[in-house]
């Protein structure tokens, strides 16, 4: 890669998906300690998890058509100065309010990371999209992989949970400072011809089916990350696995986004996108079948490895075929995508509170097939259009 043009800023994109995903996950890893810090119950603080992705959402969707109009280099750096903000906010926390403005702020700042560095790879290497995507979001899994595996091994000997999101501070300054000295494509300079209410009006037919999938997607993505560990629990799994156990989610997930890498730039993206989808809802569905935590633990894993290409392949999808406005089309799907993790507390939590493990991942089983189903539809009506476009030519 270092031969490549742009490196840095390639490698600049990498860390911050790393350290997006580390933030993300020392959240759910950490909330049943945190619960205890702050003396409510594990049920009680998992809205949080909302507040963090409801600023996720407002900068999404608003940094993506900045940077088009702005330029994507200014719209980064202040990500990385609100993600140091919002771990610091975590970090130095005396109570629950407080977290939850930590969590308001963080979730701004992962907004940024995710969506201009993925439009910024799709300006850096647009004939390269997909392997770059997938290579972004593995760099994504390590760092969901990291940071739970080492809370596995330090938080029962003591260690305290503030510690891990002063790191996320700490790593967002070095971002920062890595992001001032890159060099980005010219496509992602902005222009006042882009980032306004005609692109994304302009843009909402084609980011249409993408924005149903990556909804459903996340929302069952999430859930299952936050949740597997409380399944586990349930069919009496020892602590140190329902913490391994998300670990073990994020390493299927990366050996998936590393094989999906190489698939061919040429080939149609639904027909991938759509059987990933597929496997995924069997995986959740047969949740409900299993009694014991080895046998759901395997089912998790596997599960983690249908997710694999889903993420990126949807966004190279709406951010490749609309290379003009690349943020604006990566900000309005990532932030639809993003209300899937809003909405999944607010609607599995309860499902699970009231000990209904089965019922709730036939649920996240019935929302990835409907997610399958959308993405081969809109393959089949977009080849029978080009079919008649052809026809009406001849």
């Amino acid at each position: 890669m270092s031969k490549l043009p742009y490196a840095r800023a390639t490698y600049a994109v990498l860390i911050s998906m790393f350290i997006f995903a580390c933030s993300s996950n020392i959240m759910f890893a950490c909330l049943r300690q945190a619960s205890q810090t702050f003396g409510v119950s594990f049920e009680d603080l998992t809205p949080i998890i909302s507040v963090q992705f409801s600023g996720f959402f407002l900068t999404c969707l608003l940094g993506g058509i900045a940077s088009d109009r702005f330029g994507k280099k200014r719209v980064m750096l202040i990500g990385c100065i609100l993600t140091m903000l919002g771990a610091l906010g975590w970090t130095a926390a005396p109570g629950i309010q407080a977290a939850y403005v930590g969590a308001f702020v963080l979730g701004m700042g992962g907004g940024i990371l995710e969506t201009i560095g993925a439009a910024i790879l799709t300006d850096l290497h647009p004939e390269r999209s997909k392997f770059f995507m997938n290579l972004s979001q593995a760099a994504y899994c390590l760092g969901a992989i990291g940071s739970p595996a080492l809370m596995a091994v330090l938080l029962p000997l003591g260690l305290s949970w503030r510690w891990f999101f002063f790191g996320n501070a700490v790593i967002a300054v070095v971002l920062g400072a890595m992001y001032l000295g890159v060099t980005l494509a010219k496509s992602s300079e902005g222009s006042r011809q882009h980032g306004n209410l005609r692109c994304v009006l302009r843009l909402l037919p084609s980011v249409a089916v993408p924005c149903i999938c990556i909804f459903c997607y996340v929302f069952a993505e999430m859930a299952t990350a936050g949740f597997l560990g409380e399944r586990l629990a349930q069919l009496r799994a020892p602590e140190s696995m329902t913490i391994f156990s998300l670990s073990m989610f994020w390493s299927a997930m990366i050996i998936g986004r590393i094989l999906c890498a190489f698939l061919p730039q040429k080939q149609a993206y639904e027909y991938v996108i759509g059987a990933l989808l597929l496997l995924a809802g069997l995986s959740c569905a047969a949740q409900s079948l299993v009694e014991t935590w080895q046998a759901s633990m395997a089912l998790f894993t596997l599960t983690g490895l249908a997710f694999a290409g889903t993420w990126p392949m949807i966004v190279s999808m709406a951010s490749y075929r609309n290379l003009e406005d690349s943020g604006t089309a990566a900000g309005i799907t990532i932030s639809v995508g993003s209300l899937g993790c809003i909405a999944n507390p607010f609607v599995i939590a309860p499902i699970f509170k009231a000990g209904r493990y089965d019922h709730a991942f036939m649920l996240l089983g019935g929302i990835l097939l409907f997610g399958a189903a959308m993405m081969m539809l809109s393959l089949v009506i977009s080849t029978c259009s080009a079919r008649r476009r052809a026809r009406n030519g001849g």
